[in-house]
């Protein structure tokens, strides 16, 4: 297992990650990571949503991942729209 940090930056804040998680793989801390964002935009919504990304570090303190907010977690999913259409009526 390895130590991963999340560091939040936008173009003038950082949120730096102290604690960090123990995850077994890159992956994990990327799935870790996207899971961290929809929390935040579930929380606080998708305001300036494109200037925030989520920085991932080693326990070596290597960045590894850069992971940006997308626009696209704050809209519905292919499937949650269709279900939206049919409940409105649509086809």
């Amino acid at each position: 297992m390895s130590r991963f940090f999340f560091h939040l930056t936008s173009v003038n804040r950082n949120i730096v990650d102290d604690t960090g998680k123990e995850l077994g793989t890159l992956k994990d801390a990327y799935d870790y990571a996207r899971k961290l964002i929809d929390k935040i935009l579930f929380y606080n919504g998708p305001d300036d949503v494109n200037s925030w990304k989520v920085v991932i570090f080693s326990d070596t303190h290597n960045a590894q991942i850069v992971v940006p907010f997308p626009v696209s977690c704050s809209l519905p999913t292919h499937a949650e729209g269709q279900a939206i259409q049919h409940d409105a009526g649509g086809p």
